[in-house]
């Protein structure tokens, strides 16, 4: 009896730590973690790739830092199954997202 409610405490605990980290996909919400596309800005060269040296965004602040607007973020480097890519940032919320987010609302307007 005891022993189960140590690993239902030890459950808890798991459930609780996972779930209070933004950057970890939250299983109720797989297509990008439930956020929005909303004032996703991406930045490509005429052939469809990621510029070296990107003139609208240059932001550099990192995940998580107060942000105004996508322009703010450190943007990502992201791809389409097709091969065509693009440079993405996004602030949901006042705050910049992970790469991980990022790309995947940006996947979502591929046109493969």
């Amino acid at each position: 009896m005891v022993r189960e409610a140590r690993w239902g405490a030890l459950v808890a605990l798991v459930v609780a730590a996972c779930s209070s980290d933004p950057n970890v996909s939250d299983a109720l919400y797989p297509a990008c973690n439930g956020l929005s596309p909303e004032g996703l800005a991406t930045e490509a060269t005429g052939a469809g790739a990621c510029p070296a040296h990107p003139t609208i965004l240059v932001g550099q602040e990192p995940v998580g830092t107060a942000c105004g607007s996508a322009a703010d973020c450190k943007p990502y480097c992201c791809m389409c199954a097709s091969g065509k890519g693009a440079l993405v940032a996004q602030c949901e919320s006042g705050s910049c997202l992970n790469g991980n987010d990022t790309c995947c609302l940006y996947a979502g307007q591929c046109s493969n």
